[in-house]
């Protein structure tokens, strides 16, 4: 049996201290700076326990000789590098349709007309 009693605060796996209460909950809402009803951390409470309760059963599994997984997919790197593409067409074909200049400068339709 491996030894787990650094998991849950240093309380073995059937320790009653994970136990959970609405003042617990609205203690650690009070340090998130979160709001929350009394129903709510009643609600939160019973999930909260649930949830504990099922940590609790999966600390009992056996992993002796199961390898960690960080990620499933096998995928190395799932970003390209960054590659400096060069243009592939002629400024000459991108100024045909390109919008008309005036002195120079793009000309566009006025947006803002004044009265």
């Amino acid at each position: 049996m491996t030894d787990t009693s650094h998991k849950n605060g240093g309380a073995g796996a059937g320790a009653e201290s994970a136990k959970i209460d609405a003042a617990k909950i609205r203690q650690i809402a009070h340090l998130s700076r979160i709001g929350i009803s009394d129903a709510d951390a009643e609600k939160y409470a019973g999930q909260m326990g649930a949830i504990l309760d099922y940590m609790k059963i999966l600390e009992e599994v056996n992993t002796d000789g199961v390898e960690m997984t960080t990620q499933v997919t096998g995928l190395q790197s799932v970003t390209r590098p960054d590659a400096v593409i060069v243009d592939t067409v002629p400024a000459e074909l991108l100024a045909v349709s390109a919008l008309p200049k005036i002195g120079g400068q793009i000309a566009v339709k006025a947006v803002i007309k004044e009265d």
